[in-house]
């Protein structure tokens, strides 16, 4: 974690901006989106600098995490829950022991897809223990002059990765699908938006949302 917190406990606790059920556009699928609070990269034209800052007010219990994530089943129990967790951010990697032990404590749920701004060579070189537990990885900064109409990247360098073979075919089409589809979520006093705009569209979404216009 990129603070200047006491770190004794860095693995009991995370910051998470907020979790939300039910997403269909990141990821393949009804999915829980969690979204993790804190990133040291900064891309120009972040689709939400507000989880920017490591905000020890969105600190919470790893394990209460993991609970209300599985709280949406996908399992025998809840089968018409989520099939797929989607964790972006703020930046999952710059808190990547909390990460894994969230990664963890959600195993039962195979398919998780993490978005980073960081390289997958990268992930790869330093946080490959946690790779085990992500069935796949978009990786790369956002980046204004590369606009794209992929579904599933802000950015034509981005590139995604299927670690799990047996999701490859739904990864595969889910990467054929064109942007067009957002959701609009509230939580508390927040208003979000949940998606990859088009890069063209997202100064008047934002302010929209923002209440400027």
């Amino acid at each position: 974690m990129k603070n200047e917190t006491n770190n004794t406990n860095v693995a009991e606790k995370i910051l998470v901006r907020f979790i939300h059920f039910p997403v269909e556009t990141l990821g393949p699928g009804r999915r829980v989106g969690v979204w993790l609070q804190g990133c040291s990269i900064h891309c120009e034209g972040c689709i939400s600098p507000e989880n920017q800052p490591f905000d020890e007010a969105c600190s919470m219990p790893v394990g209460e995490a993991a609970e209300k994530i599985l709280s949406y089943g996908g399992n025998e129990a809840k089968p018409h829950g989520c099939d797929g967790v989607t964790i972006s951010g703020g930046e999952p990697f710059d808190q990547a022991e909390e990460l894994l032990a969230l990664l963890q404590k959600i195993g039962q749920i195979p398919d998780v897809l993490v978005y980073t701004g960081y390289t997958k060579e990268r992930i790869l070189r330093e946080h490959q223990d946690i790779t085990q537990y992500v069935a796949a990885l978009v990786d790369g900064d956002f980046r204004l002059d590369q606009p794209s109409e992929a579904v599933w990247k802000g950015s034509e360098n981005q590139t995604l990765t299927v670690f799990r073979s047996e999701f490859a075919a739904r990864y595969e089409a889910w990467t054929k699908e064109r942007k067009g589809k957002l959701q609009l979520v509230r939580q508390g006093g927040e208003i979000r938006l949940v998606g990859i705009p088009r890069q063209e569209d997202l100064p008047a979404l934002l302010a929209k949302l923002r209440g400027q216009v």
